[in-house]
């Protein structure tokens, strides 16, 4: 049996275009529901999301660390800056998502250059918070880039 790495790539590049886009949407509507309802809506969230875990496991990791990273976002300039990050790197994903499966060449280098800077963004905020999340963010963000390289190299060839 013979792999076919060309068809590989490509059905990885359209999954993880796809799983970009749908966080892109998930992010829009967080910054959209944070504009709109304030911190009083954020920490509802929070109880809502991690109150049953944290009630049947006080150790839960995940449950403790959702729980923290929203309730750390208060209200002012810190507010004002969630929103329109969530905002504008949900767009961002979002179209140029849409322009990479459209097959539009001219958002390959768009995109790597925006996921390299999402990325330089994301490192400096680790070295501030040290959230895991953001390692499993930047290792996400550096295998779409490799994926979109491999990609766009498959279309030069054909």
């Amino acid at each position: 049996m013979q792999v076919n790495f060309k068809k590989i790539i490509d059905k990885s590049f359209e999954i993880a275009i796809l799983v970009k886009s749908f966080f892109g949407v998930f992010e829009i509507l967080a910054g959209i529901l944070l504009a709109i309802s304030g911190k009083i809506m954020i920490n509802n969230l929070i109880i809502a999301l991690t109150q049953q875990e944290i009630s049947e496991d006080p150790s839960d990791f995940f449950a403790n660390y959702l729980a923290k990273a929203l309730s750390n976002i208060s209200a002012g300039s810190s507010h004002i800056f969630a929103v329109v990050y969530l905002l504008f790197h949900g767009i961002v994903n979002i179209f140029l998502a849409i322009a990479l499966l459209k097959n539009k060449i001219w958002a390959y280098f768009w995109a790597v250059a925006a996921f390299g800077l999402f990325i330089i963004y994301q490192v400096y905020r680790y070295f501030h918070t040290y959230s895991p999340l953001l390692l499993v963010l930047i290792a996400f963000d550096a295998l779409i880039i490799l994926l979109i390289l491999l990609e766009y190299r498959n279309k030069k060839q054909k």
